[in-house]
């Protein structure tokens, strides 16, 4: 759980992978692969199991969306298919606001949606049935929709971060982003602002709050 919040915290990803080969070497079947020095004490699985349920409720809030995702990496590397199955049954049951998503639902649900093939026309995170947590986890998404709704769901500077980053990484299908009904501080309208003023930026419709001293100037 340490190296997953070191993992989690960094800025760069750069122990994103180690984590994921710690995750998996606590699997029996992965130790007898490599053999020799390594402990099969620790593989009991109540052990196990406690790791597991460690993981999915992994309190993330100060901690960006886009690292989040590593959380649910971490669960596929041992093997744990179940969150991954309930996210494809959610998709495939087009019942959007009737199923409670968790917040590790969300980080799968985030991380298939920006991986598929297919760009969404509207990604409205207030459609889907979650806590405010939830929705921050979502945010990754956006980098394959068309129009991105993200109002009503106060965004703290560590989310703006995740969300300009999201941006700037693939910019050219993003058209329309309403923002509409958040309490956005300077520093983290400041990171969205930078993402405006990219060249490569093809957004047609902002929506924010009315007045923003910062957005008036932009």
């Amino acid at each position: 759980m340490r190296a997953l919040m070191k993992s989690l915290k960094s800025k760069n990803g750069h122990l994103d992978l180690f984590v994921r080969f710690l995750h998996g070497l606590s699997l029996v079947s992965n130790q007898r692969i490599l053999g020799g020095p390594l402990d099969q004490r620790n593989s009991h699985p109540k052990t196990i199991q406690k790791v597991l349920n460690n993981l999915k409720e992994v309190n993330s809030y100060k901690i960006s969306p886009d690292r989040s995702i590593n959380i649910f990496h971490c669960l596929m590397e041992m093997k744990d298919q179940s969150v991954h199955q309930e996210i494809q049954e959610f998709l495939k049951s087009g019942e959007i606001s009737k199923r409670r998503l968790s917040e590790i639902h969300c980080s799968a649900l985030a991380y298939l949606l920006q991986m598929s093939e297919e760009v969404l026309d509207e990604l409205n995170l207030l459609q889907y049935n979650t806590s405010v947590e939830g929705r921050r986890r979502l945010i990754p998404a956006v980098r394959n929709c068309r129009k991105f709704v993200l109002s009503d769901c106060s965004l703290s500077e560590t989310s703006c971060g995740s969300l300009a980053l999201a941006l700037r990484s693939n910019p050219s299908h993003l058209r329309v982003l309403d923002l509409r009904k958040n309490q956005l501080k300077d520093p983290g309208m400041k990171q969205l602002c930078g993402f405006l003023q990219d060249p490569l930026c093809e957004l047609e419709t902002l929506r924010s709050v009315r007045d923003d001293p910062v957005l008036s100037q932009v």
